[in-house]
């Protein structure tokens, strides 16, 4: 029996990472990698852990935390709003679950409890201002498009300090189908 025209739908989850293609013409997300942190009927919600801004937490929001961290570009959504993910080893109330100890959000008292008893220190957050975010089927259809690439959760890639090596070492894990991808130049026309 010969089967054909199969499709093959790439359906994304939180925690996983959507790794923009090369050449993405939306300046948000040019060779972006984003956090998945909800994908749900209504919509997803991630963070770009790729982009860096000149802020830190203080600027933000002054005094709110026991340690004064760097501020990421999470996404265009709600520029105005400030969140974080973390890899603490100690559990943090209202915090959800993203895989490979790996969390989103939580109470942010907490945090800096552990900061002050030394039982996380700042490696184990990364605070984003906005947030990226798609209506209901639009992720999906930009998958689709093939704008993103689908990554497994990467705990190393998430919280390393060589920002610009996020996404080229996201899209080498892909595989050798990728890998080549990870060097293209800024201007497919520099080919």
């Amino acid at each position: 029996m010969k089967v054909s025209n199969l499709q093959y739908k790439f359906i994304p989850n939180s925690g996983q990472l959507l790794i923009s293609e090369p050449f993405l013409a939306d300046p948000n997300f040019r060779k972006s990698v984003v956090l998945l942190c909800e994908h749900e009927l209504e919509g997803s919600v991630g963070f770009i852990l790729n982009h860096s801004t000149e802020f830190r937490t203080d600027d933000i929001i002054t005094g709110l935390l026991s340690s004064n961290f760097p501020v990421f570009y999470g996404g265009p959504v709600e520029p105005n709003t400030l969140h974080f993910i973390h890899k603490s080893d100690q559990k943090i109330n209202e915090s959800f679950h993203l895989g490979e100890g790996v969390y989103w959000g939580g109470d942010i008292e907490e945090v800096n409890e552990l900061l002050n008893k030394k039982l996380a220190n700042s490696n184990d957050f990364k605070f984003f201002i906005g947030y990226s975010g798609w209506a209901v089927g639009q992720l999906q259809a930009e998958i689709d498009q093939k704008a993103w690439w689908l990554g497994h959760l990467n705990h190393e890639a998430i919280f390393t300090d060589e920002i610009s090596e996020i996404w080229p070492t996201c899209v080498k894990n892909l595989g050798s189908d990728f890998a080549y991808l990870a060097d293209s130049p800024e201007d497919y026309n520099w080919n």
